[in-house]
């Protein structure tokens, strides 16, 4: 609802030299974008008015990260705090299901875009409320909520990490988006919201995952009164991982953060996150044999990724 080492940037594509971007301060950290074959920012967006909309886009970038693969997806709609539409939320669930074909990849990061001058940072500002002050039917809200829901469950179905980059408004469907991410940094000025019901409706589909992060009592509190939250209280209800003072600072531990993932071993990040997706929805018990599995899966090969990397600890000089 609406209310990393020195760093070797890629040419950005016409009129994208504004897009967020990790800082070249990161000592220790190797960061190369490349074009690479992905599409770049998607094609202009048709309004409500049925005029054309060429501001709101998707972008993929894709870097290296400390020999790691990484894709940044960034969601601009610069003139609306970044708020999401049925098209973008389509193109956001295309980009991540062909990234999810990319047996190399390590981490994947989502970032909202710059916005216009004068207006407030954001990561993603709501759902359209023009989009949906339209709906007439239960089958034409079915059909726009689903895609709030396709584009979530697009990002958990990453075989990757996702962490999302927050500055700014996360509201609504974007609180709901950052909740399907799998680690949350912020900075200190964001604020936190889920306002449907002042607009006449329920917060719904991935509002499902806040009581696993928040707990259910807060989560009927942030729904029920739908009042905002800053960034300090976000971190105490476990809604974010991280908060950090500002935009340099947020680069700086998202670089952390994915370079960090980018020296696991990369089967076995993968195996985790599909483990913790299983504990999500299942007993302690079939938790704990499924993860029984997942270890024993690790040596289907002879154990190649672990026996490796088990051996610097072995071979190291005492």
């Amino acid at each position: 609802m609406s209310l990393p080492g020195k760093i070797r940037r890629a040419r950005p594509a016409s009129g994208l030299s504004s897009l967020p971007s990790l800082s070249s301060h990161h000592v220790g950290t190797r960061y190369a974008a490349t074009s690479g074959t992905w599409p770049g920012w998607k094609s202009a967006r048709r309004l409500s008015s049925g005029r054309i909309d060429k501001t709101a886009r998707i972008h993929v970038a894709r870097s290296d990260i400390n020999g790691g693969n990484t894709a940044t997806i960034t969601i601009s709609n610069p003139s609306k705090l970044n708020i999401v539409n049925i098209e973008l939320l389509q193109d956001l669930a295309d980009q991540c299901q062909e990234l999810s074909k990319d047996t190399s990849l390590r981490v994947v990061i989502l970032t909202g875009g710059p916005t216009n001058e004068g207006k407030a940072p954001s990561f993603i500002g709501g759902m359209d409320i023009a989009e949906m002050h339209q709906l007439s039917s239960p089958a034409a809200a079915r059909e726009l909520i689903t895609h709030v829901h396709k584009a979530c469950k697009a990002l958990r179905d990453l075989p990757v990490p996702v962490i999302a980059r927050v500055d700014g408004f996360c509201l609504g469907a974007g609180l709901e988006i950052m909740a399907a991410c799998d680690l949350r940094i912020c900075t200190e000025g964001s604020t936190f919201g889920m306002p449907e019901v002042k607009i006449g409706i329920p917060s719904v589909v991935e509002a499902a995952l806040l009581p696993s992060l928040i707990g259910i009592g807060r989560t009927r509190r942030l729904l029920y009164l739908a009042e905002n939250i800053d960034a300090p209280k976000a971190e105490r209800w476990g809604l974010v991982e991280s908060v950090v003072r500002s935009k340099s600072e947020l680069d700086d531990a998202v670089a952390d953060w994915s370079g960090k993932i980018a020296q696991m071993g990369p089967l076995a990040i993968r195996s985790q996150k599909r483990l913790m997706q299983k504990w999500e929805n299942c007993t302690v018990d079939e938790g704990v044999q499924a993860g029984v599995e997942a270890f024993a899966e690790a040596f289907e090969d002879g154990g190649e990724e672990p026996r490796q990397l088990m051996a610097r600890f072995v071979n190291r000089r005492r």
